[in-house]
């Protein structure tokens, strides 16, 4: 069971990071486009809304495995 949790860990830690890096990029696209003037802008608020959703998500179930992985090695 405990190597399930870290296991768990691991890839939700790299799905948070993953999911970071995909916000950061469309920042920096953002910044461009905002110059610009494009009406694209409202359209990448949303998908930026919601990368960011997807990596709060990745972090609470982090936190969760890493919270039962802490009560389960206690319980030992």
């Amino acid at each position: 069971m405990f190597i399930v949790l870290i296991i768990l860990v691991f890839l939700m830690s790299v799905g948070a990071l993953i999911a970071l890096i995909r916000v950061l990029f469309a920042f920096s696209r953002e910044e461009d486009r905002i110059k610009g003037g494009d009406d694209a802008y409202l359209r990448r608020g949303k998908q930026q809304n919601r990368t960011m959703t997807q990596r709060v998500i990745f972090q609470a179930m982090a936190v969760l495995a890493v919270t039962a992985l802490g009560l389960l090695f206690s319980a030992h």
